[in-house]
């Protein structure tokens, strides 16, 4: 058997042949694992004697469709493929609407999304690895990856799905074929290629619960035998409420230190209630196909998002003193679908052009122009793609970051604050890969990105004194404005080699060398004089360097062409860097906004196998990974002083079971679904941050640390956040025959998480920061004809009307000293998930 015979096998191929027994090398990764392992081998083994029956699975009903993946940069199938994966599939992106990166977890319960419209975006977990939303300089550690070209930053959650082929959800480490800023896993989607004849889309719907109409559609267009277009958009637009803003009529006072006037004006409440999303998305893709040996692929994105606040999600549900806010009596505190968030006072608004972007309304608005292409060659026994890409984001926001409508320092202004970041990047990728019948074979490339990233914050703290005589108007009411910088350039090589021991047993090996270097600077180019003994108007930077060299190996054992287990070592690395969001305070330096690369090994191992002729997919895997110096970011919300900062060590190890069912004997039924179990714990981090308002009593000691003098704790033995010890879900889809050629198809999807911290700097004692156990389902009906020419549809989702965030952290101004006999909490607010939606679609296609 070939290399490319090893690897491919399954695809389109059903052949089956009689074996009896089959010894699997062992990984050990905990008492758990490994006993979920051991079970689950001999099941694969006794299915391979089931598959004997037929050899002709094309005249079959029912039973498995091949899932095809490009996790390894070619397409292979998923049962063929040494990695741990969720697949969603087109059909399952349409039924379930999975919109977004959020509703992707929906599907794959392990992956957890927070979204926020501030900092980078978007706090994203998996396998109980992942950073706050605290800082627009952090990356991810699970990537997101469009057509093969990486989406800087947490803000890729913004970049819509729509027209989509598949999302596959690649777990662990992913450093050899993805790069950089995989040291959790990946998130790979793939957007649908123009068909070879004239078809399209077009589909309509509305959401009741936020009154939100949509509709979207795709059109392929063959130009000639070579050559194909396809057009696809989106539009959506929320005139109701998923959160209720409870904005009240306010007195906003400023006084002026170079006039010593006070001024009071009456701001009235926000007006619309949250998120309020419009979302237009276009996509032109271009496909030349001259020859068998030639294609290539241009895609042309675009994507317009607007919400009334970037913090349209965030829920204060958590208040210890008498269960009322303490910056704003008159707020409703709890678990209920309900925000507050205030505009600014219409004269101050007007002077700045963040502030009055919308009138002094709170909003975001973010949009994206990103340019890929995909030039590959296939030659007898080798393959060349070249996957060039330009990727350029842009989001502005306005939001009042205190939570509250009538914050009670001297003053009564909010914490106001409106930012326009905007990130540029140019990447080109080149892969050799070789085909040849010998057992040895190879996979070659480099890799070249230039990207840049601009900060531009205005900041208005309460009761903020304003300034008219600064030279600069746009400046009279800001109290601190910021302008950073971090721009970098990536180069890569990577190289594997894959090697055929046996017909049945293969090891490849393989490393990627990656270098950084990156120039960052972070000013403070103005702060109120009131304010310059607390934030100082000084800027500070750093030219830094990086060198990592991950390197990997598999070993895949294929007993029969039903059958595969492997067993890898991995590791990955993060790019370090510097912080340009925080707040220059006395005694911050270089050094301390500096932080080192985040580095993870460890080993992974599965099988996977097709039994019962071909109706049960049975995929199971382990795994034991260490980081080092995994990236935190902290906010003390009582000085609004930032930290980031390494982890010194954490450890996440586990197990997990993903099936698939479709029986012959009820065809048109799919039953499939995963159940996993995560063990993620720091076991040393002897300075992190205290929580707010943390005590003595609770584990919070004032003391110098390895840096500076500070509230800390030693959280070894804890939990990170987002990394529930259980997950899982359920789907279930059956298609019904209703009179004349007419289709019922009914389908549902249960999640379930035990419970998780939202935010990785409590210790067991601070509850108010756990999200407790929860299970949500979601629903869909479908009718129409066979050939699915039109469709009428219901959706629901989260129909339990499950209250779940996802990140969690201290209101700003309340709580405090920690580590001190004065200590108290603070109130606590999370980024929460949509509540109910329940959507009528109606379908065509021709």
């Amino acid at each position: 058997m070939t290399g490319a015979e090893f690897q491919d096998s399954l695809i389109n191929e059903r052949v089956s042949a009689a074996e009896k027994g089959a010894r699997f090398t062992k990984f050990r990764a905990s008492a758990l694992c490994g006993a979920a392992l051991a079970m689950f081998l001999p099941v694969a083994a006794m299915g391979q004697s089931a598959v004997e029956a037929d050899t002709n699975p094309a005249a079959r009903t029912g039973g498995l469709e091949e899932i095809i993946v490009t996790a390894r940069k070619k397409e292979e199938s998923i049962q063929n493929i040494p990695i741990a994966a969720e697949v969603l599939s087109a059909e399952q992106v349409a039924n379930y609407k999975v919109d977004s990166i959020e509703a992707v977890s929906t599907l794959a319960p392990q992956l957890i999304v927070g979204r926020a419209g501030a900092g980078n975006g978007a706090s994203i977990g998996l396998r109980g690895v992942s950073v706050p939303n605290t800082s627009v300089s952090l990356e991810q550690s699970v990537a997101t990856i469009v057509d093969g070209v990486y989406i800087s930053g947490g803000h890729a959650i913004n970049e819509g799905l729509f027209d989509i082929a598949r999302i596959e959800v690649l777990k662990g480490p992913q450093a050899l074929f993805y790069g950089k800023n995989t040291t959790a896993g990946a998130i790979s989607i793939t957007t649908a290629d123009p068909a070879r004849t004239t078809e399209g889309m077009i589909r309509a719907g509305y959401e009741f619960n936020g009154s939100a109409p949509s509709i979207e559609g795709n059109l392929s267009l063959p130009l000639s035998d070579t050559l194909a277009v396809r057009f696809a958009g989106f539009y959506s637009k929320q005139f109701g409420s998923l959160f209720r803003n409870q904005s009240v009529d306010h007195i906003d006072s400023t006084f002026d230190i170079a006039t010593g006037q006070t001024t009071q004006r009456l701001v009235p409440a926000e007006d619309g209630d949250s998120p309020g999303e419009r979302n237009i998305m276009a996509r032109t893709t271009l496909l030349f196909e001259p020859s068998s040996d030639l294609t290539a692929r241009v895609k042309f994105t675009f994507t317009d998002f607007h919400n009334l606040s970037p913090a349209a999600n965030l829920v204060t549900y958590f208040c210890p003193v008498g269960g009322v806010a303490q910056n704003d009596p008159t707020l409703s505190c709890g678990k209920k679908f309900k925000i507050s968030q205030s505009p600014m006072a219409a004269a101050e608004a007007r002077t700045n052009p963040l502030f009055g972007r919308h009138g002094g309304s709170t909003y975001q608005d973010y949009k994206s122009y990103n340019v890929s292409g995909d030039l590959e060659w296939k030659g007898d026994a080798v393959t060349l793609s070249i996957v060039p890409a330009y990727v350029r984001w842009d989001n502005w926001f306005m939001g009042d970051f205190d939570y509250t409508s009538n914050f009670l320092s001297p003053g009564g202004k909010g914490n106001h604050s409106a930012e326009h970041t905007t990130l540029s990047a140019f990447s080109t990728e080149a892969r050799l890969q070789s085909d040849f019948d010998g057992p040895l074979n190879f996979m070659i490339g480099g890799y070249f990105q230039d990207q840049k990233l601009d900060f531009y914050q205005e900041v208005l703290f309460p009761g903020g004194p304003s300034d008219s005589s600064v030279l600069d108007p746009t400046a009279e009411f800001v109290t601190v404005r910021k302008e950073s910088f971090s721009n970098g350039k990536t180069y890569a090589g990577f190289a594997q080699l894959q090697f055929d021991v046996t017909d049945q047993l293969n090891i490849t090996g393989g490393a990627r060398y990656t270098h950084e270097k990156k120039e960052s600077e972070f000013a403070q180019s103005y702060v109120n004089a009131a304010y310059q003994a607390v934030f100082l108007p000084t800027s500070i930077g750093a030219k830094q360097s990086f060198n990592n060299f991950s390197p990997e190996v598999t070993l895949t054992y294929r007993p029969s062409t039903n059958v595969t287990a492997y067993a890898s070592f991995r590791t990955a690395y993060k790019s370090g860097g510097f912080d340009i969001s925080g707040l220059i305070t006395p005694g911050t330096t270089p050094q301390g906004a500096s932080y080192r690369p985040e580095k993870v090994k460890g080993f992974e191992g599965g099988v996977k196998s097709i039994l019962m002729d071909n109706q049960l997919r049975l995929n199971a895997d382990v795994f034991w990974y260490t980081y080092n110096d995994q990236q935190i970011n902290f906010l003390d919300a009582a000085s609004l002083r930032y930290f980031t900062l390494n982890a010194a060590r954490l450890r996440t190890r586990g197990a997990e079971l993903l099936f698939e069912y479709a029986p012959r004997s009820a065809s048109g039924l799919t039953v499939n679904g995963s159940i996993a179990y995560t063990d993620a714990k720091y076991t040393k981090f002897p300075f992190a941050p205290c929580f707010t308002g943390q005590s003595i009593a609770e584990g919070c000691t004032v003391g110098q640390t390895d840096t500076i003098v500070r509230p800390y704790q030693n959280l070894a033995g804890q939990r990170p956040a987002q990394a529930p010890e259980w997950t899982a879900n359920l789907q279930v889809n059956k298609e019904f025959e209703v009179g004349n050629d007419l289709l019922l198809t009914l389908s549902a999807n249960g999640r379930y998480s035990s419970s998780y911290f939202g935010n990785g700097f409590v210790s067991l004692s601070g509850n108010e920061y756990k999200q407790s156990a929860f299970a949500t389902i979601d629903a869909g009906v479908r009718f129409g004809p066979a050939d699915k020419s039109w469709q009428i549809g219901l959706l629901g989702k989260n129909l339990t009307n499950k209250f779940v965030f996802t990140d969690a952290q201290a209101v700003p101004f309340n709580g405090g000293g920690e580590g001190t006999l004065a200590a108290a909490p603070a109130d606590v607010y999370g980024a929460v998930n949509d509540p109910r939606t329940v959507e009528a679609q109606v379908t065509f296609r021709f």
